[in-house]
Parts: structure tokens; C-alpha cells; sequence
């Protein structure tokens, strides 16, 4: 019939356009609003071409999903590939629930886990093994689905066969595949027995294959149907709660939703079964289908297709955890040595925060600006660990931040201890690229290069550092020394000859790295930096003669602020500043906060409030209300 036929192909033209643009803008939003290389940043997986990989994820249940998982996270490393992966993964997802509703009416509920997978990608839970998983079952699900024509006999055969699958290739996620057939059996085929048996294998099945024949514990045997746990801080959800609410919210749309299609089918009167069902000379339903289809139905589809993308826009303003996404730009844009976006990124965090102020300061040293411009980011006194992430042992750091400590030690110098910090990280959060990649040079400045090479051999075998490891391996086989490694050689010149006798605290462990060179400059300026933090003026005046060694006339404008305070205490007599004088703007600034702050004594809170505008960035007004955060204003002392 031509009027059939016309229906649809216009049916056909409105799925396709409403299924493309959809996903078109899903990846853009995933691209520019979620930013995929931060998953990679929360959990940079190495994915390893041997046997010896692929056989100890293969060996166990979930095991598929697992491997391919493992494969596609570092593809997260280039932001257009990790949000090309999850737009196919969805859409998969997507078009497989449609099979398993056999839905042909142009319903649009087939595309609200979309907007679900957003919504848990939004908190920063790495999305890629939940989706590959609901892709899995999902895809045998349909493959259950379309056994509609046999007997109860061929349809238990089939669903043992398929059930073996699903819970070898999926693990947990194997009961969403087990639900959803007990809601075929139960809505669509009117068999409640079987449906009352799929829904207990949902429980059974892991249990039997998963406790019982291969020896897991009950948290393996059910694992990627609850959220995974995480040891890097960064990868643990914000809210765990509101994390665990979306993910079962997602896992359990597809049984409720497949509920009402059946329900709502049953209502209308409508086939019960799917197409792939009927006989090949049985085609009433198709052009019953086709009957009630009217152009209406386009508006039906665009209208539904907008509240998707409403409600897409109403999740994004109330679930969207804006804070980790900047903690992680922070620390994505640190690793990679941007600082002007360190600094960007973390005037959105809160100041207070130790590890944010410790990124700033790193950042602004590698800028150059730390000993000018320290003050005009939130600080406070006495608070050193922002500026090397130490806590009061090395055993609590290495439990906490190896990682950033690791850094930290590693670019001052500290090689003993940066390379503690660098198997501390290894056997906390596994082998990422970071790690083994600080590994091989740590290894090569100690002259350990038979070390090296057991690091580089797994980065050889790797997706996406196989080429960093040759070349580093050439250049070892050249020169076991690396000479030729700027980061190598570099570090290497600052590296103390003996390790520090006494507790690891920072005055000491920088006073011994300066002893070893006193051309450390981050050393030198870290010193002075905490001296500024704990306000002892005499032992920054104490140290200026240390700018000679860098060839430095000029001294920073905190340092300036800082001989003025002390000058004003001490007097000027006996106090060399080795030819350097304080600029005249440093001079004019501190008589105009000393007139200011008279007019304020004995109330604080009123002068701190009054003076932040015009001072808050400078080191007199930190040195008076030992801190420059308007937040902490009634909760800290003035001095």
C-alpha cells in the first residue's frame, strides 16, 4: 500500500533525524560541558598488549567487560575520543533497549538513559565499564527477546545459554539482564512462572557461578552493579550518596520502563509481541501499527525530544558537580605544567581548601611569582602544609597525597623521598603511566638503570606510552645516566648525597637542600615563602644575603614588606640588606596601611573588613590578621 509505505519511510526519516541530533548534541555536551580527559586524569588506566594482561582479566566473571573497558579508558586522554567512545557506548545502549522493548510506535522512552549516563557522568563517575556492561546485557537481552516464537522449553534453553553469558561477560549487571526478562516473560508473554524464575536468577546466578564455582567473595560476584570503590581522592564521589541514587536510578529504569511499555500496550490493545515474533504471512499487526500512525506523531517525537533536553539542562543546574570538575582541571592542568590555568581554575575552588592552596603556590613559583604575588591568594599563617602538602609524618603524607608530595620532593630535589612517595602511589592506585614514567627517572638519576628498564618494559607494552618508553629505552642503552634528560640531569644537581637524620619537617629538609646547592632556587624561595607563612621576619631578613647567589638586585615586593615590618620592630641599625634598597611604591603603600589601620584599633573585625579592598593582597595586612580570606575573618586572631 503506497500510503503505507510512505508512513514508513516518514516514521523511518523522524526516528533517524531525532536518534542523530540527539546524539550529535550529547557529545558536544559531553566534549565542552563534562570534559572526558578529566576521567582520564581521575584514573589513568594502562591497557597492556600481552597475554599475561588479557588472561588474568578473561579468567574470571565480568572479566570481557573488564578488558574492553580497560582499553577504551585510555582513549579518555584525548577529550574528542573519550566523548566520542561514550556517545557510541550510549547510543548502543539506547538502540538495544529499543530491541528489547521492540518498540515501533516512535516512542522516544528508548533515549532516557542518555540523559541518566549524563547525569551520573556529571558527579565524575567514570562512566566506561557501566556502559560497556549495560551495552552487553542489553544486547543479550534483545537476543532473549527475539526467541518469542518457541516453547517454554526452547525459551528456559535459551535463557540458561544467554544468562551464562551475560554473567560471564558483566558480572553484576548480569541482573539487569535477568529483570528485564522476567518483565518479557511476565508483561509481554504472560508466562509469570518464568518470570518469576528469571527474577530469582538475578539474585541466584551470581551466587552459584560467582561464590560458588569460581570462589569470589559476594562483593565480586556482584561487581559493576554498585558503585566501585576508590582509593585516589579524586576519584572518590563528592556525594556518595547522591552518586549511589543515580546509578541505581539508571540500572533501574530499564526493568520499569520496559514495565509500562507492557502495561501501557496491554491498555491500548495493542500487539504484545514483538515483529521478529509473528509468522511470515502475518502482517496485520505491522499495518495496524502502521495505521495509527498519523504525521502528528513527528510533533509527538520533536516535543518529547525537547523535554529530554529540558530535563538535561534542569540536571546539569541541580546534580552537576561543578567543584570536582575544577579540582580536577586543577590537577589535570598541573601535571601538564600549565600554570596560567593552575591559577584560573583554582579561583573557583574553595580558597581554604590546603591542596588548592598548595597547587597556587606551585603554580605561581613555576611562574615566577611566588615571592610577589603569594598574597594576593588566600593564605594563612602557619599553615606550611599548602605549600608542600606535608603532614606531621611522612607514613600519614604517603597514605594521603603521594602523588602531589611525590611531585613536590621530586622537583625540589628530595630524591630518596620522592621515590618512597612514587611506590607508595604504585601500590595504593596501581600502575598509572605518571607513576612508572617517575619511576624510570627516579631509577635513573640514582645510576639504577636495570631498574629503569623493568618500568620501561610495561610502558613498551602499553596503548599510549609505548612510544615514550622506546625512545627512553634508546636513550638508556646510550647513556645509562641520562645525561641528556633535562628532568634527569636537573634533578640530579640538586639531589642531597646523605638522607636527613632528624624529622622530615620543611625548614630543616630545605636549609640541608640548600646546603647541598645553594642554587636551588625553589628551594630558596620556598624558604622564604615559609618564613612569610609563619611570620618570622628576622629569619627572612636573615637569609636576603641568598639572593646574591641567583644574581637578584631586586627583591620580590613581599620580601620588601617584610624588611619594613621587621625594620619597624627592630630599628634599621645592624641590618645589611647587601646593597639593595626597598622601592619607593613598597615605602608609600605601608604608611598608607599603618594611617589606615589607626583608625580602626581595638576592632578587628571592622578593620579587616575596610582594609582587604585596598590591602588584602599584600603582606602587611596578612602579617597584621594572619590570614587574607574574608571568610576566616571572625574565626582568626588579629597579631
Amino acid at each position: 500500500m503506497p500510503s503505507l509505505s510512505r508512513c514508513r519511510q516518514a516514521r523511518c526519516l523522524v526516528f533517524v533525524a531525532q536518534v542523530v541530533g540527539l546524539f550529535v548534541a550529547f557529545y558536544f555536551y559531553v566534549l565542552l560541558r563534562i570534559r572526558p580527559e578529566l576521567f582520564y586524569q581521575q584514573k589513568p588506566d594502562v591497557f597492556l598488549f600481552d597475554g599475561y594482561f588479557c588472561a588474568i582479566h578473561l579468567d574470571k566473571p565480568g572479566g570481557p567487560v573488564e578488558y574492553a573497558s580497560a582499553f577504551l579508558s585510555p582513549l579518555f586522554a584525548f577529550g574528542w575520543l573519550g566523548a566520542a567512545v561514550v556517545t557510541v557506548l550510549t547510543a548502543l545502549i539506547c538502540l538495544a533497549f529499543r530491541l528489547v522493548l521492540a518498540d515501533k510506535g516512535g516512542h522516544a522512552v528508548f533515549l532516557i538513559p542518555a540523559v541518566l549516563i549524563l547525569m551520573v557522568m556529571g558527579r565524575y563517575n567514570h562512566p566506561v565499564r557501566l556502559c560497556v556492561g549495560l551495552a552487553v546485557v542489553l544486547a543479550l537481552g534483545g537476543a532473549y527477546v527475539r526467541t518469542g516464537r518457541g516453547t517454554p522449553a526452547v525459551r528456559l534453553a535459551a535463557f540458561v545459554i544467554v544468562s551464562g553469558l551475560a554473567y560471564y561477560a558483566a558480572a553484576g549487571l548480569y541482573g539487569v539482564f535477568a529483570v528485564l526478562c522476567g518483565v518479557v516473560e511476565w508483561r509481554v508473554r504472560g508466562c509469570r512462572s518464568a518470570a518469576v524464575c528469571c527474577v530469582l536468577s538475578a539474585v541466584a546466578v551470581p551466587l552459584v557461578a560467582g561464590v560458588w564455582l569460581c570462589e569470589l567473595n559476594v562483593q565480586e560476584a556482584y561487581r559493576g552493579m554498585f558503585l566501585p570503590a576508590e582509593r585516589y581522592w579524586l576519584a572518590i564521589p563528592s556525594s556518595a550518596l547522591l552518586s549511589k541514587s543515580l546509578r541505581a536510578a539508571l540500572l533501574l529504569f530499564f526493568p520499569v520502563a520496559a514495565l509500562t511499555v507492557g502495561w501501557r500496550r496491554r491498555r491500548a490493545c495493542l500487539p504484545a509481541v514483538a515483529l521478529e515474533t509473528q509468522t511470515p504471512h502475518d502482517d496485520r499487526p505491522e499495518d495496524a501499527a502502521e495505521a495509527t500512525w498519523r504525521p502528528a506523531s513527528g510533533l509527538r517525537l520533536t516535543v518529547l525530544s525537547a523535554a529530554l533536553l529540558v530535563s538535561v539542562a534542569v540536571a546539569d543546574a541541580l546534580l552537576f558537580d561543578v567543584s570536582t570538575k575544577n579540582l580536577l582541571l586543577v590537577a589535570s592542568s598541573a601535571e601538564r605544567e600549565q600554570w596560567a590555568d593552575v591559577l584560573t581554575y583554582a579561583r573557583r575552588l574553595p580558597p581554604a581548601d590546603a591542596w588548592n592552596v598548595f597547587q597556587v603556590n606551585r603554580a605561581l613559583y613555576h611562574r615566577g611569582e611566588l615571592l610577589e604575588r603569594m598574597f594576593a591568594y588566600p593564605q594563612v599563617a602557619d599553615s606550611v602544609a599548602t605549600l608542600t602538602l606535608q603532614s606531621q609524618n611522612l607514613t600519614a603524607t604517603a597514605q594521603q597525597v603521594p602523588l602531589e608530595f611525590g611531585d613536590m620532593l621530586f622537583d625540589l630535589g628530595r630524591i630518596n623521598e620522592s621515590q618512597h612517595m612514587a611506590y607508595e602511589a604504585f601500590e595504593l592506585f596501581g600502575a598509572r603511566p605518571g607513576t612508572l614514567k617517575r619511576l624510570v627517572d627516579l631509577h635513573a638519576i640514582k645510576g639504577e638503570p636495570d631498574a629503569a628498564r623493568r618500568f620501561l618494559a610495561v610502558l613498551e607494552r602499553s596503548l599510549l606510552h609505548r612510544s615514550w618508553a622506546r625512545d627512553r629505552l634508546l636513550l638508556l642503552d646510550a647513556d645509562p645516566t641520562l645525561a641528556g634528560v633535562v628532568a634527569v640531569a636537573s634533578r640530579r644537581a640538586l639531589m642531597v648525597e646523605r638522607d636527613f637524620s632528624g624529622k622530615l619537617t620543611l625548614e630543616p629538609m630545605l636549609a640541608q637542600l640548600l646546603e647541598r646547592n645553594p642554587r636551588n632556587r625553589m628551594a630558596f624561595e620556598y624558604l622564604m615563602a615559609y618564613y612569610l607563612l609563619t611570620r618570622q621576619v628576622d629569619k627572612l631578613v636573615a637569609n636576603l644575603r641568598r639572593f646574591d647567589d641567583f644574581g637578584q638586585t631586586r627583591l620580590p615586593r613581599h620580601c620588601e614588606e617584610a624588611i619594613l615590618i621587621h625594620l619597624d620592630a627592630a630599628g634599621p641599625s645592624g641590618h645589611d640588606l647587601g646593597g639593595r634598597r626597598i622601592g619607593p611604591e613598597t615605602r608609600q603603600r605601608s604608611v598608607e596601611f599603618v594611617q589606615a589601620a589607626e583608625r580602626f584599633q581595638g576592632n578587628a573585625t571592622a578593620a579587616f573588613a575596610a582594609l582587604h579592598g585596598g590591602f588584602g593582597d599584600s603582606y602587611f595586612f596578612f602579617y597584621v590578621f594572619g590570614h587574607n580570606d574574608p571568610r576566616l575573618a571572625a574565626a582568626r586572631p588579629s597579631r
